[in-house]
């Protein structure tokens, strides 16, 4: 390894670190099963046999170059798709020939040692039963089952009792020793990986894991083989969060012949590890924040324990008598072995599947390709259920691309091919989209109707995934009206049954709405932490789309702290992002917040440039609500030059936009916006007229605070007019209301405005 400022090179001996004396625990992933004679296909190989099946064939390279597709995306779809029951897996049972890794490790337990692993294979369960006499193969234990980590918590009582354990973290399809079906244990997919997890935890191991992990780690040594240290969904945070643990040794898997061991620092501060290996900054931070020592041996892992470790460890074993030869049985190749389970599958199904993943992943441009190319393949064969699935992939994209009315279309298209064919659960997936146009649209009825008809469709259907949905977009309508509790309870319900489905992208974007309502309540902490534990799950799925809007939020979160430096480095993540995507709605958001920043720095004219980058983005996109928004940061920025003719064209486009949609609460704060410039340019009468008309929205929407301020306005101009009668019974009404909602400010200006009247007037009792 190069010079590293957190690495240090070991200059001490390898027979230190191996002791046979002390207590070890072996931790193995996948790499451990790849060397010969196992030749365990990687899971990038899988991915790749997979795919060469199950999506077309002009897609499978586009698919595997993407960096962020992950093993557990792929299989999730396809198990949605064509393999409930994850047939493919089955290969695993095939592969009964242990490698001198899986010999290693089923002689230390035999020895009494820990071994985990997160492998679904059974080859150290076959290397138990080749080194164990027959009568005692019951005596091995795999520990699969969550009523297993909860009966077999305690591993010296298992061992005392004579016992082998073997643990499987990740689950496995079958215990092949008792023949008991385990699969409901797999994790194997993006929603088992988010499921049965403590509340706002995302990334950790299952709680009912915890007390026997503790037991397997306390006061040993853990040795990691195997294991390539990406997995930051649980097994990742799992080792930053074991302070009991003697020494962490991990072995790095390298073809080179030699053997390289490093010491890992223990620097307080990780500035600068952006350089390293994901390996290299697991190992930083765990060393970092625990007392224990870290080592990174880089060596080939089997020649290591051939070499090295058997003799050091298992002195009384000889590995000459090792038997390494294969079964008789000749086993076919991963792919050739399931390519009768997938070879037939219909065209159009295989682009549904590239369609989801390509989405998953925001590859916007390559969605709307394989879209496009899926509707003409199902019109051609006269399939209207995947017709309309394909519909509902171009209108989300048309979505995010800003073309709201084609992507009404496409979805309408959509729900008239599933009304005609009875399609409930295409009908939810329909209305849902439907009521997010009418939503950008400012159109909340409508969008409401459409959100809460999927609603009953789910419940009929007994559709969770649909439910959680539905209930988020009607949490949304609640939200934008400021209804916050409604808000709150629909989202929060939302996210239990998606906590309970282990849907991580939906609890992404619910953990970032409830955030948002607390934002609105005035709980910035709690409010930044539902933001970040949203963000680690956007970024671990590859969902920039999503990174976008959480940036955003956290940027808003310093913003309100004044911390602008950090806001605006936020932001300008978020512009790079943006047009990453080609996503002009959430760029003109972007330019929005950026131009917040410098106005609060007092940098008028910066934040002006800003704010109109925002709004002829908007004017493109049409969101009247977002329009409206621009428009009065525009006239705010006008009012503070003091050009209050440009500044009132501006609210006057606001406050025609917001009265054409019924949003009343706007409606009244740009009629005082209004008024106020009228004020300026000394036309009062006007400005009389405009702050009348918003109390009497504020009358209606029994919104006294506002009210209280305005008549404050009124009674200024009819004091400038000399009316001082009614000036004075302006505010009184004024002062009452204040002290009615108990604002003592408030009643504090009112009485000082009530003062000068009365001495104005020479009445000075």
């Amino acid at each position: 390894m190069t010079e590293n400022p957190f690495f240090d090179t070991y200059n001490g001996r390898i027979e230190d670190l191996f002791i046979p004396e002390r207590k070890y625990t072996f931790l193995v992933g996948a790499g451990a099963s790849m060397d010969s004679p196992t030749n365990m296909p990687s899971a990038r190989e899988i991915v790749r046999s997979l795919l060469s099946f199950c999506a077309p064939n002009e897609e499978v390279d586009n698919l595997l170059s993407l960096d962020l597709l992950r093993y557990e995306l792929v299989v999730e779809k396809i198990q949605g798709l064509f393999d409930e029951n994850l047939k493919f897996m089955d290969y695993l049972e095939l592969v009964d020939n242990p490698n001198i890794n899986h010999m290693f490790l089923a002689n230390l337990i035999a020895r009494g040692d820990y071994v985990i692993t997160t492998n679904f294979d059974y080859l150290i369960e076959h290397a138990l039963l080749k080194i164990l006499p027959e009568d005692q193969h019951f005596s091995i234990y795999p520990i699969i089952t969550k009523d297993d980590y909860l009966s077999f918590q305690d591993p010296i009582r298992l061992i005392e009792s004579e016992k082998y354990p073997i643990y499987k973290i990740h689950g496995s399809k079958r215990n092949i020793i008792t023949g008991a079906n385990t699969a409901e244990s797999l994790i194997t997919t993006i929603s088992s990986l988010g499921k049965e997890r403590e509340e706002g935890v995302t990334f950790a191991i299952e709680p009912y894991k915890k007390p026997t992990v503790y037991n397997l780690m306390k006061d040993r040594i853990l040795v990691i083989i195997g294991y390539s240290g990406s997995d930051d969904f649980d097994i990742g945070p799992l080792l930053k969060e074991l302070p009991f643990l003697s020494r962490l040794i991990w072995i790095e898997h390298t073809q080179e012949s030699g053997v390289n061991i490093n010491i890992v620092k223990k620097e307080k501060s990780l500035t600068g590890n952006e350089q390293l290996s994901k390996t290299q900054q697991l190992l930083a931070e765990i060393s970092s924040s625990n007392d224990f020592e870290v080592f990174l041996i880089r060596a080939h892992t089997g020649k290591l324990i051939n070499n090295f470790l058997w003799n050091k460890l298992l002195p009384q074993v000889s590995i000459k008598d090792i038997d390494m030869l294969k079964t008789e049985s000749e086993i076919p190749g991963f792919s050739e072995w399931i390519e009768p389970f997938y070879k037939n599958l219909p065209i159009t199904e295989k682009y549904r599947l590239a369609c989801q993943l390509l989405y998953s992943l925001k590859q916007v441009d390559d969605t709307l390709r394989c879209s496009k190319k899926g509707k003409e393949i199902s019109e051609e064969k006269g399939d209207s259920f995947a017709k309309s699935i394909f519909l509902n992939f171009l209108g989300m994209i048309n979505q995010i691309k800003g073309n709201y009315n084609d992507a009404l279309e496409e979805y309408q298209e959509a729900f008239l091919i599933d009304e005609q064919t009875d399609n409930l659960a295409g009908k939810t997936t329909d209305l849902n989209n439907i009521g997010s146009i009418y939503l950008t649209l400012g159109k909340y009825d409508d969008a409401l109707k459409n959100y809460e008809e999927a609603l009953k469709i789910s419940d009929e259907l007994e559709d969770l995934n649909g439910k959680t949905a539905d209930l988020n977009n009607i949490g949304r309508i609640h939200e934008i009206r400021g209804q916050f509790e409604l808000a709150l309870a629909r989202y929060e319900e939302a996210l239990r049954i998606t906590e309970e489905l282990g849907d991580l992208g939906r609890k992404s974007a619910l953990l970032n709405n409830i955030g948002m309502i607390h934002n609105s309540q005035g709980n910035l902490e709690l409010a930044l932490n539902r933001y970040e534990e949203s963000l680690k799950i956007a970024e671990q799925l590859g969902d920039l789309y999503g990174k976008i809007i959480l940036l955003n939020n956290i940027g808003r979160i310093y913003d309100e702290h004044q911390n602008f430096e950090n806001a605006l480095k936020y932001y300008e993540m978020t512009i790079q992002l943006t047009e990453q995507l080609g996503d002009l709605s959430k760029m003109a958001g972007c330019f929005n917040n950026i131009g917040s920043v410098f106005l609060a720095q007092e940098k008028i004219d910066a934040a002006l440039e800003y704010y109109k980058k925002a709004l002829k983005i908007e004017e493109r996109l049409g969101d009247p609500l977002m329009k409206a928004i621009y428009l009065n940061n525009i006239g705010m920025i006008y009012d503070r030059k003091k050009e209050f003719k440009t500044a009132l064209n501006n609210y006057d486009l606001a406050l025609k936009i917001v009265t054409e949609i019924g949003d009343e609460a706007k409606q009244a704060l740009f009629l005082t916006k209004v008024a106020s410039d009228y004020m300026f340019m000394q036309e009062l009468n006007t400005a009389l007229k405009n702050y009348e008309l918003a109390i009497q929205l504020f009358d209606k929407l029994n919104d006294n605070s506002n009210k209280a301020a305005t008549l404050s306005n009124i009674g200024r101009i009819y004091e400038s007019q000399e009316d001082y009668n009614k000036a004075l019974e302006i505010y009184e009404e004024a002062f009452e209301i204040d002290k009615q909602i108990g604002d003592p400010y408030g009643a504090i200006s009112d009485l000082n405005n009530i003062g000068r009247i009365y001495e104005t007037i020479g009445d000075f009792h």
